[in-house]
């Protein structure tokens, strides 16, 4: 990693904190569309990073797999910062699931009760429910996904055959020159 993109991803960081402090003292959705433009950006630029900070790792480790040779642990570390280390530090930073899960129970009692007495105001409370729900889902969804995928890798890490191996090899190649994994 050089001096100057680790200085440039910092500043990038900066201009998104910026940003982020003028949408919270103003929201409006100008304000969060460029919040998610500056988001693409740094999250661009932290792949980047990563695929240069492991660079060296990650070309001993697809030759290990393609070989089928048996793994070191820094090949099985390298395969585990590409494949799910976002998903584990996402896992271990997320803080509202329990409250996705309790909001979600609120709204389909909300609903249940709205659906007892159906007439023109509890049809617009439930369009509004529903809205809110079907915002609300993706994240539960999303989280458990996350877990999933950390689960099965951890469950493929010991059954590593040819094919298996072959696949890892793949993936880390894409990993190590995507523009958007």
């Amino acid at each position: 990693m050089t001096t100057a993109a680790t200085t440039q991803l910092a500043e990038c960081i900066d201009t998104l904190k910026q940003a982020g402090e003028q949408a919270l003292t103003q929201p409006n959705v100008d304000e969060f569309i460029e919040i998610e433009r500056y988001l693409g950006q740094v999250a661009s630029m932290v792949r980047e990073q990563q695929q240069a900070m492991w660079s060296r790792e990650a070309k001993t480790a697809i030759r290990h797999l393609e070989n089928q040779e048996p793994l070191t642990p820094e090949d099985k570390d390298v395969i585990r910062a590409f494949i799910v280390s976002d998903a584990e530090h996402y896992v271990d930073q997320e803080n509202n699931y329990q409250d996705w899960l309790n909001e979600f129970r609120r709204l389909i009692g909300e609903l249940v009760k709205c659906a007892n007495t159906v007439d023109r105001d509890s049809i617009g409370v439930m369009r509004g429910i529903l809205k809110d729900a079907n915002r609300l889902v993706p994240d539960i969804r999303n989280y458990l996904e996350e877990k999933q995928r950390i689960r099965k890798f951890d469950l493929t890490q010991g059954e590593l055959d040819g094919p298996t191996c072959r696949l890892l090899a793949r993936v880390l190649k894409e990993q190590l020159t995507s523009d958007s994994r």
